[in-house]
Formats: structure tokens, C-alpha cells, sequence
């Protein structure tokens, strides 16, 4: 199992080479250049991360209280939908003895919503236990005392 996804670029970077490049190459110019490509893709993937940290980092430092509850606020709104296309309509559906339309939640907002959930849970756990830290505090929205 590959933990930090640079297997995942060498594999990728080794395609790129062998796909692509003429076969004429010889095996140390495809390694030199699948080094390369390989060096590409992870400086890319590093600027990606660290812009994503510095998203969160900025929403967490900025006054509007809001952004901080943003999370609590997803997975809520999340249960309402749930709820709604899970268990109203169907009931109302049932009470009303009419079909209603067949109603079905997005690929998109389940994994939106399970890894919104799935984090915030794991920081507000953590939180609980007393746990302290900078990751701690991006994820529940509270800083330090």
C-alpha cells in the first residue's frame, strides 16, 4: 500500500515514458526521462497540498466565525438531506398513496459529505480526548488558549 502517493507518481511518470516517448530511446534515456517527469509531478503534487493548507490556514485566521462552523454546518445539512430523500418522501409517498418522483442524492455529495464528516468527527474525537495541535485546531475551527 502506497501511504504518500509517490509510488503512485512513479507509476505514472513510467507510463508517460513508455507510452509516449518513441521506442528508440535507449533504457538510461527513458530512466533519465521518467526521473524527471517523475520530479515534475511531485513538485506539482507539493504546490497543490501546500495551497491547500494555506486555504484552510487563512479560513481559520480570518474573523468571520462562519467559516469555523462551516463544517458542523455541512454534515447538519447533510443529515436534512438524508433525511428528506430517505425518510419524508417515502413516508409522505406512503401517507399520500401517490408515486412520488425517485428521488436519489448525487454521487458527488456523498463523498463530499462523508469525508466533511469523516474528518471533523475524527477532529472533534481528538479534541475531546485533549488532544492539542495545529491540525487539531484547522479541523474543529478553534485556536489554542
Amino acid at each position: 500500500m502506497d501511504l504518500t502517493g509517490i509510488g503512485s507518481i512513479a507509476d505514472l511518470a513510467k507510463t508517460i515514458v513508455e507510452k509516449i516517448l518513441p521506442p528508440k530511446l535507449t533504457g538510461a534515456e527513458q530512466a533519465e526521462l521518467q526521473l524527471k517527469l517523475q520530479d515534475l509531478l511531485e513538485s506539482r503534487e507539493r504546490t497543490v497540498i501546500d495551497f491547500q493548507k494555506a486555504v484552510i490556514v487563512a479560513e481559520m485566521q480570518q474573523a468571520d466565525n462562519y467559516t469555523k462552523r462551516a463544517r458542523p454546518t455541512m454534515v447538519y445539512a447533510g443529515l436534512v438531506f438524508i433525511f428528506m430523500v430517505h425518510v419524508a418522501f417515502p413516508i409522505l409517498s406512503f401517507i399520500s398513496s401517490q408515486t412520488l418522483p425517485a428521488l436519489k442524492l448525487p454521487e458527488e455529495f456523498w463523498w463530499a459529505w462523508t469525508g466533511v464528516c469523516g474528518i471533523w468527527v475524527i477532529g472533534r474525537s481528538a479534541e475531546k480526548r485533549g488532544v492539542d495541535g495545529k491540525l487539531v485546531e484547522m479541523i474543529t475551527g478553534k485556536r489554542g488558549a
